[in-house]
């Protein structure tokens, strides 16, 4: 088979080649059969990277050992429903579904516009070649990007998915967070097409407006998935580190963002023009980049993979293609010129301009932080994105509360009593309501410098949430009055529903608003964190099963909380189907531990949180290397917060060793079936141990899920096709 999937990506390479040429000589000679048919070919490229795709997901399947990809990220012995998954878990194979992806895509486009005959067209069709072609290129000629290298003679063994992807978001949050990155092509190919070929008219907006939507939409999504599998996963109490990787995700997404607020101002005022290109080259080429710090290996994180060939033809052809787009709009310029002039800086149109400005900032910043390392030899850790960050993250708010009720033209001061005054009331009664509420019910410790300051910032994010809820509620009141007034028959509820399908622009843009406002409150509680770490000493208990059972006495206590250890059992979790035999390629040793917890001294909950110790196999001869550890944390929600615990190193009860080599003994003794010889390695476990605990306590994050759902929501309300008129 993988024959047939390089014969598919070598097809792809030649009929993108066909079709670049085609396509280029269609527009230089004006030969609409040159066109057509270079389209034709654009089309068919989806249906071989298909067959390609199809090929080495048959392979994962069955464990075919032949294949390079197949040994290094999937095993026999692993669920089906991971090795499906383990097609984007590693390098090549993320690249062909980005190209799968891609050239659907493309097809979709492509097929939109079949009937249209303008000028612009036959270009969009030749950027989108030169992209999906660029992706074949390095799946035939890059080591790191061949999903069809072939294993010879074939491996022993398969050495299995990276345990931090066994999890059920993994079969959502990549392919999500692809689709964000991987759809930004179809806007910047459109918009570019105007701008080579001169026809700068604004009737191009209408693609570019939904599939930009679409594009900010999944990217979103999938950014606040991977948030929800790091708090889920990693066991380390939060659910975002600054980590290259995220940044590379998020970087787009603010430019994205920007962009679809300033398309409103060319659309309503002929304004920013020039800065909207350079907005959407800049977005898609972050894309690019994002994939390319995944990829190559320069930027080290939990989701980086290592070194790679493809590193250096990636940036190269990222670089050529900015610097090419960026000259063809420097030389555009005089047709870019804007319509109409800023008339009041606190008008509506200076608060998306401060916007623009703002989200633009912050990306080329984390860009700064992002290739620190690279740039002084000096990683930039979280501490100095929050620095700058939250301060950024409450002006963000400010104006995502203020522009809805500005007024196109007129300063803030004309609009001020009929407007702001209501909303700005309600911010400054929430945030009073706040203080009092977290100062009765979340512990503060003895002040610092930090500590005033993240209150501050807590109060004034809440604060600010509140203006901009109340600014939201209160245009939404407006609208379903005016809407009562000059429909009759409708009541309150049937008018605001009616109002926001019809203007989904508008008020769903404000349920997006609304969405990321009950997140960033959410964050605000971060500022009362609490974190501990906490040793309980076990004692060995005799077991006749196959697990070993340590037992505590020991209670730790942080916050309201009473946290009592009772038992940590040492036992074997068989990874896939038990009845095809269980050997040390398939056996996890799990180190579980049981905790009772009091909630001011009443019980509160049981919780389970692991250590999984993963063997990792070799692929050569098929015996067991190591163990790879993962975490496995237990959460207790409650509205107020969360209580999040995780199981850590364990030690010999002098504390003379960190992580003695339990996992492999306990392998050595499960395996064994003589009785005595069981009995004699059952006596060389450790009598006592001491077992380290991370406890958390995590305040107000149900908000940020509950804004992850919204946002989820109302994106997909203003992305499908619901309630709208049909033009």
């Amino acid at each position: 088979m993988n024959d047939l999937g390089a014969v598919c990506l070598i097809s792809s390479f030649s009929i993108l080649l066909f079709s670049i040429i085609q396509t280029s000589y269609g527009i230089f000679k004006n030969d609409s059969r040159a066109l057509e048919l270079g389209r034709y070919t654009l089309m068919a490229n989806f249906a071989v990277i298909l067959l390609a795709f199809i090929v080495l997901v048959v392979q994962l399947m069955r464990t075919d050992l032949s294949n390079y990809y197949v040994a290094m990220h999937s095993s026999e012995h692993l669920p089906l429903f991971y090795k499906i998954t383990s097609v984007w878990s590693g390098s090549s194979g993320s690249l062909l579904f980005w190209n799968l992806l891609l050239s659907g895509f493309t097809f979709i486009v492509l097929w939109q516009t079949k009937d249209l005959l303008n000028e612009r067209i036959p270009v969009m069709h030749l950027s989108l070649a030169v992209i999906t072609c660029f992706f074949s290129f390095l799946a035939i000629f890059f080591p790191d990007a061949q999903p069809f290298r072939e294993f010879q003679p074939a491996a022993v063994a398969g050495r299995g998915l990276n345990p931090l992807l066994q999890h059920w978001a993994m079969i959502i949050h990549p392919p999500i967070l692809y689709v964000g990155y991987v759809s930004f092509a179809i806007p910047f190919a459109i918009a570019s097409s105007a701008l080579i070929t001169g026809q700068l008219s604004e009737n191009w907006f209408r693609f570019v407006r939904r599939w930009s939507i679409f594009s900010w939409f999944f990217l979103g999504t999938g950014i606040l998935l991977g948030s929800k599998w790091a708090y889920e996963e990693l066991g380390w109490g939060g659910y975002w580190a600054w980590d290259p990787v995220e940044n590379a995700s998020l970087m787009p997404w603010l430019l994205s963002t920007a962009f679809l607020h300033s398309m409103i101002i060319q659309e309503r005022r002929g304004m920013l023009k020039f800065w909207n290109m350079l907005l959407i080259i800049l977005a898609f080429h972050f894309c690019l980049l994002g994939t390319w710090i995944t990829r190559s290996g320069v930027l080290e994180g939990p989701h980086s993979f290592s070194k790679s060939s493809i590193g250096t033809p990636f940036i190269v052809f990222i670089g050529v293609s900015f610097f090419f787009y960026l000259g063809i709009l420097i030389y555009r310029k005089e047709k870019l010129k804007p319509e109409r002039n800023l008339e009041a800086i606190t008008s509506k149109e200076g608060s998306f301009l401060l916007n623009n400005f703002l989200l633009v900032i912050a990306t080329l910043s984390i860009l700064l932080g992002v290739f620190s390392p690279l740039l002084s030899g000096v990683e930039y850790k979280a501490p100095w994105f929050n620095s700058w960050g939250v301060p950024a993250g409450i002006l963000l708010i400010l104006l995502m509360g203020a522009a809805p009720l500005l007024a196109w033209r007129k300063g803030a001061d004309q609009i001020f009593f009929t407007t702001l005054l209501k909303p700005l009331i309600a911010g400054v009664i929430g945030a009073g309501i706040y203080i009092l509420y977290y100062r009765s019910n979340f512990s503060i410790s003895d002040y610092s410098l930090g500590d005033v300051v993240g209150e501050i910032y807590s109060v004034l994010t809440v604060g600010l949430g509140i203006f901009t809820i109340a600014g939201i509620v209160q245009e939404y009141h407006n609208g379903i009055k005016a809407r009562r007034s000059a429909i009759q028959g409708e009541n309150y509820f049937q008018a605001g529903f009616r109002m926001l399908l019809k203007n989904k622009r508008r008020y769903g843009g404000y349920l997006v608003h609304l969405s990321m406002v009950i997140l960033f409150i959410g964050l605000a509680g971060n500022a009362f964190k609490q974190n501990t770490s906490v040793k309980f000493f076990y004692f060995l208990r005799f077991s006749p099963t196959n697990e070993l059972i340590y037992t505590s006495d020991d209670t730790a206590i942080l916050g309201d909380y009473t946290i009592g250890a009772t038992t940590l059992k040492i036992k074997p979790i068989i990874n896939g189907d038990p009845e095809s035999g269980v050997n040390h390629r398939n056996v996890i040793v799990s180190h579980e531990a049981t905790f009772e917890v009091k909630k001011q001294l009443k019980d509160f909950d049981t919780m389970v949180t692991e250590r999984r110790y993963y063997p990792q196999i070799s692929h050569l001869s098929g015996d067991f290397e190591t163990h790879i550890p993962t975490s496995e944390p237990s959460i207790s929600s409650t509205p107020k917060e969360d209580l999040y615990i995780q199981l850590g190193a364990i030690e010999h009860a002098d504390l003379s060793d960190e992580n003695p080599d339990l996992p492999g003994m306990f392998l050595d003794f499960f395996f064994t079936r003589d009785p005595a010889i069981k009995a004699a390695k059952y006596l060389k476990f450790p009598n006592q141990i001491v077992a380290n605990l991370e406890v958390w306590i995590n305040p107000m994050v149900k908000f940020i899920w509950a804004g992850s759902l919204m946002f989820f929501l109302s994106g997909l309300l203003i992305l499908l096709p619901i309630g709208e008129d049909k033009k």
